[in-house]
């Protein structure tokens, strides 16, 4: 895939234009780009395991976030990231045989860079996020490219899957998700153990989840419950931080 810099720098929050291209557990490639990722999210690059199994079995369903080439900045998009994250220069192909246990056929033999990956999931540890029965699916596993937030990307990345979520064969009645409980967001004392600087009001950091619950709300999303001590996170000095999880719902029909 050839990236045109000559471009002009694309505009923040504008509507992004992306598709949705399986991971394959199955190709070293996409397992290494997979482990990066969640390195630079910050969250479970120790899952990656786990997942594989759970991508083979049908009970994730990790996709690639992918600019399409309809979006006219896309060269200049995975410019700025590959800039940021210069180990991630090189494209992937789309080799998945298979998703959510189906059998498939690659629709795509161009090559790509992600730029990010979501999941959409039937199965979890808490069966308030995800039971099949219920046609009841959570949403996981979401990261976009830091160097690339507030491009519209994530909003098109939940317009993709909430519509996937509707589709055959999955005809999902709600979705549900977590995320760290916004009460964490002026923090500062956490902020500066991490190492970045803390947020002022109405400001969003790029580098870390901020404000993701209220994001999710002005989606539609609805708090059901409150978790304490269910995430935790180092900081600069080894120290372990636990966060409040926060629990969302949107119900489709």
């Amino acid at each position: 895939m050839a990236m045109d810099t000559t471009q002009s720098a694309p505009k923040r929050n504008v509507s992004a234009k992306i598709m949705l291209i399986p991971w394959d557990p199955e190709n070293a490639e996409h397992i290494e780009r997979l482990y990066n990722q969640r390195v630079a999210c910050g969250w479970n690059s120790d899952m990656i395991e786990k997942w594989k199994d759970m991508q083979r079995d049908g009970k994730k369903a990790i996709h690639w976030i992918v600019l399409s080439e309809d979006d006219p900045t896309q060269d200049a998009k995975i410019a700025q990231h590959v800039a940021q994250w210069p180990e991630e220069r090189e494209p992937l192909s789309d080799t998945a045989t298979s998703l959510r246990g189906v059998p498939r056929v690659p629709f795509t033999s161009a090559s790509f860079v992600p730029i990010g990956h979501i999941s959409l999931d039937s199965e979890n540890r808490d069966p308030t996020l995800a039971n099949e029965r219920e046609r009841l699916y959570c949403i996981a596993t979401f990261f976009i490219s830091p160097t690339l937030q507030s491009y519209g990307i994530g909003r098109a990345a939940m317009d993709t899957v909430e519509s996937m979520a509707q589709q055959a064969p999955l005809h999902a009645k709600a979705l549900a998700l977590n995320t760290v409980a916004k009460e964490h967001h002026y923090d500062t004392e956490k902020w500066i153990a991490y190492g970045r600087e803390p947020p002022k009001k109405g400001r969003t950091l790029k580098d870390m989840q901020i404000q993701v619950q209220e994001w999710y709300e002005r989606r539609g999303y609805k708090v059901y419950k409150h978790e304490r001590d269910y995430f935790e996170q180092e900081d600069q000095a080894g120290n372990i931080w636990p966060l409040t999880a926060v629990f969302l719902r949107k119900n489709l029909v």
